[in-house]
């Protein structure tokens, strides 16, 4: 009983500890750029050892880990499925605006969008980031489609879609090829023919 406690209550420390970095880390690429800032800052900035800082992530990881939150308070829920004699949600609308938070949150801070997203394209084991955003955003996607009345295995698949799009879009943004606004459109109409193959 008294290990649990112990185990229970350093864990809830480790967690502050790690909030506390990334909040940190947030701060300094922020203020400093990408690039600018080192792990010793960070750990100068929380207060905490270059030792807590690497169990948290090296830099890579702790500007994932700073945009994973960012993205995670952004991320609209599906609308809910219309009761009897409502009208059913519109699919079109919410997959069409459904990445616009991520965009926004890309448009704040152009320098460190481009290295996140460099940091996404190496795909490095520890970085679990695309994954997760990969199965919340599908999900979400699928139950908005759902909810408006597509099959569950053709929501899927549309969700799919939407994701793919959004990634290729990311990557021109990414590159400088084209523009926020440019990239909504296109996401835009994307929504527009998925939801028009499910019938939707």
């Amino acid at each position: 009983m008294f290990d649990e406690q112990v185990q229970s209550m350093r864990a809830a420390q480790k967690q502050r500890t790690a909030t506390r970095i990334v909040e940190a880390a947030a701060q300094l690429f922020t203020e400093h750029g990408f690039q600018s800032t080192t792990v010793r800052q960070v750990a100068a900035q929380a207060g905490v050892s270059v030792g807590a800082v690497m169990a948290v992530g090296d830099k890579e990881s702790l500007l994932s880990l700073v945009y994973d939150r960012a993205i995670a308070d952004r991320i609209p829920p599906p609308p809910a499925p219309a009761g009897a004699g409502a009208a059913a949600p519109s699919a079109v609308e919410y997959l069409s605006h459904y990445f616009d938070p991520f965009l926004g949150l890309f448009a704040e801070n152009d320098d460190l969008a481009r290295a996140y997203f460099r940091t996404l394209a190496r795909g490095k084991d520890e970085n679990a980031a695309l994954g997760a955003l990969r199965t919340l955003t599908e999900d979400n996607l699928t139950a908005a489609l759902v909810n408006a009345g597509a099959p569950e295995a053709q929501a899927r698949l549309g969700a799919q879609v939407m994701f793919s799009s959004y990634l290729g879009e990311l990557t021109l943004l990414a590159a400088g090829s084209t523009d926020p606004q440019q990239t909504a459109a296109r996401i835009g109409r994307t929504a527009a023919f998925v939801t028009a193959q499910e019938g939707l």
